[in-house]
């Protein structure tokens, strides 16, 4: 990942918010010197190596640093682990996602996980104990009990709450969860290790035991690939072993549906849960948990596109095909599957699986416009895509051929003023029917009739069917009708979609709608021409000039010049307009990476104009009651640094999702 400095400094201020100075001025000596040992850091930073190593102990433990031994020199050097600095904004989403669809105490857990970092399940197990114990030890005294409220009732301490996990058991199932979900993975060896090292590392390791006098040949070649594809794959892997264990085991999902039942006040007999080695260190899937999120803004995007009922369809659809993914974004030097067995068999999803998952609640019903079995074109509609978009495959061009072209050849023969249909392509390479010109131009006024509510005896499958039809068929793309009965998604044209919608929705609040067309122009005919231009967008040759000349200081467009002749004079010379769609989404990029930062630099300011009111706040006697106990002043201060305090932060959630679209998704 391209580390700009906007980005650099977004790190650095979110690792100063919750880790303090030390940490993000190692942090940020790491960013812009690159890999260094611990001398080198200490001539940086004019630090002691006492807090380099205080510091480096902190980085390390959240996963915000890696560190390599080099076998020869035994020198350890630390390179910044960006990735994961940035993902310290998404803990209240992640947070909110988990508990939304596993739980509160799976919350519970995975927040204790991001706060303490790598841990041993021995000792996560060990603080609960604890924490349950103390929690009981008040409850149950009686002159304990008395003590934890004062005059006005308010309840301090830990019994402010009940707790969320109530006991170990509770404990090993809420682990077991998140270890199937993939939400939470082993630490290894090569977790310390950056890709770039432990790749380096493996490549070595083959060359030196298998191919000693090097790779010779393309025979040589191939098997060093394969070897290569398979030890990255078993090191990608190898964080996941405690998911497989669960599975050998039996996983916690069906153990506790055979003992459902079995349960005294909400709890589980402790011979229904699977216990995690206890030597075992454990640690958050950050993979996962973008996997997560991808869904999440997925389901987002069809609800506002389509509608709300077709998104729960949707979500359902992409729960269950996300069960087999552990990442975004894969590895072109792994080859985990052939393309055409993948996309047909191997990840996809029945209709009836989705019907079965899908909540009672949800009216599919509602949403889709009803017509009768006898107008609709069943072979049509459900027509079967096996490939993604981008493998299929264009017909070959006609042959170009002297003399007049026969009469079944001659394109002036077609009758136009029939209701056949005619297919046009679909810019995702699917085809969709629409009616010719000539038959929506009659007498009688186009319009959209839907028949009278369906009796309670339609089926409710081939209702919800029909949402899954509408995803096919969307500009979008969200799903693909991959074989009979079967669903997909192809994440990658879908994301890019999406992106360029983000990229045109940008565009035209900055440069206005005429900017917009022209961009699309461009981007659909590739280089063209200023003269050509003009007649393209039907704009005055004037007004595209000064339009361009607009996006060309934005960025949006550049031009290229290529003279007819060696004078290089400007009537010899053609001017060419053009766009890199890739371009501009990196420039949006880094200037929202931007907005990020003054947003948080804003945000700290507004905090040390009123520390003072910040400070009362967080006392325990006040915290919670601030109402009661401060004055109206002091009160009215602290709500209106409360307000904007929401407000910037809300700004920079929003600036954060068009990051994980851009970026991560």
């Amino acid at each position: 990942m391209l580390v700009t400095k906007n980005l650099a400094e977004l790190c650095a201020l979110l690792i100063d918010d919750i880790y303090g100075e030390l940490p993000s001025r190692i942090f940020a000596t790491l960013l812009s010197k690159g890999r260094s040992s611990i001398p080198q850091l200490a001539q940086t930073t004019s630090l002691t190596l006492r807090q380099i190593r205080h510091g480096l102990a902190v980085l390390v433990q959240n996963n915000l640093v890696y560190y390599y031994i080099d076998n020869d020199t035994k020198v350890t050097t630390y390179i910044a682990n960006s990735g994961s600095a940035y993902n310290l904004i998404r803990v209240g989403k992640i947070l909110d996602l988990v508990e939304s669809v596993y739980g509160a105490a799976e919350k519970d857990v995975f927040q204790s996980l991001l706060l303490w970092g790598q841990t041993k399940v021995a000792q996560i197990t060990a603080a609960y104990d604890e924490q349950i114990q103390r929690h009981d030890k008040l409850m149950g005294s009686g002159s304990a009990a008395g003590n934890l409220a004062n005059g006005d009732g308010h309840v301090e301490g830990d019994s402010a709450k009940s707790l969320a996990i109530k006991s170990i058991d509770e404990l090993n199932a809420a682990l077991g969860r998140l270890v199937e979900a993939e939400l939470v993975e082993a630490v290894t060896a090569v977790s310390f290790r950056s890709p770039e090292d432990a790749y380096k590392d493996i490549e070595e390791d083959i060359l030196r035991n298998y191919f000693p006098n090097s790779v010779r040949g393309q025979r040589g070649k191939d098997e060093f690939a394969r070897l290569l594809s398979q030890r990255l794959r078993d090191v990608r892997d190898a964080p996941l072993s405690l998911k497989r264990k669960l599975q050998q085991n039996g996983s916690a999902t069906k153990r506790r549906k055979l003992t459902n039942g079995n349960a005294v006040n909400g709890v589980h007999d402790s011979g229904s849960n699977l216990v995690l080695p206890p030597e075992v260190c454990i640690r958050i899937n950050q993979e996962k948990c973008m996997v997560e999120l991808r869904n999440k803004r997925l389901v987002q995007a069809a609800s506002d596109l389509i509608g709300e009922p077709t998104a729960e369809v949707y979500a359902v659809l992409l729960h269950l095909l996300c069960k087999r993914i552990s990442r975004c974004h894969g590895d072109p030097r792994i080859e985990d599957y052939d393309d055409e067995d993948f996309y047909s068999d191997g990840l996809s999803v029945s209709t009836t699986d989705i019907l079965d998952h899908l909540k009672s609640s949800v009216d599919v019903y509602s949403g889709v416009g009803r017509m009768g079995l006898g107008k609709i074109d069943r072979k049509s509609a459900e027509r079967v895509y096996e490939h993604p978009p981008q493998k299929i495959v264009a017909p070959p061009p006609e042959a170009e051929v002297d003399g007049n072209a026969s009469p079944d050849e001659d394109e002036g023969d077609l009758d136009l003023s029939s209701d056949s249909e005619i297919e046009d392509a679909r810019p995702n390479g699917h085809r969709s029917s629409v009616k010719p010109a000539s038959s929506l131009n009659g007498n009688k006024e186009a319009k959209v009739q839907f028949e009278e509510p369906p009796p309670p005896k339609e089926n409710r499958l081939d209702q919800m069917k029909q949402h899954l039809l509408l995803l096919a068929e969307s500009k979008q793309g969200f799903v693909r009708h991959c074989k009979r009965g079967r669903w997909t998604v192809d994440f990658e044209p879908l994301v890019q979609n999406l992106r360029e919608a983000e990229l045109d929705t940008v565009m035209e609040q900055s440069v206005g709608r005429d900017g917009l067309r022209l961009v699309r122009i461009l981007r659909q005919k590739g280089k063209l021409d200023e003269k050509t231009l003009p007649s393209l967008a039907l704009m005055p040759k004037g007004d595209v000039q000064k339009k361009m000349l607009e996006m060309q200081m934005t960025g949006y467009v550049d031009m290229q010049e290529v003279p007819r002749d060696n004078n290089r004079t400007a009537s010899r010379t053609i001017f060419l307009y053009w766009t890199d769609t890739e371009r501009c989404l990196d420039r949006l990029l880094d200037n929202t990476y931007k907005a990020m930062v003054r947003c948080l630099q804003r945000l700290e300011v507004h905090r040390q104009q009123d520390r003072e009111v910040l400070d009362i706040v967080q006392r325990e006697d006040v915290r919670g009651r601030e109402k009661e106990v401060m004055e109206k002043r002091y009160y009215d201060k602290f709500v209106r640094v409360t307000e904007v305090q929401e407000k910037l932060l809300g700004h920079v959630m929003r600036l954060d999702d068009l990051v994980g679209l851009l970026r991560d998704f």
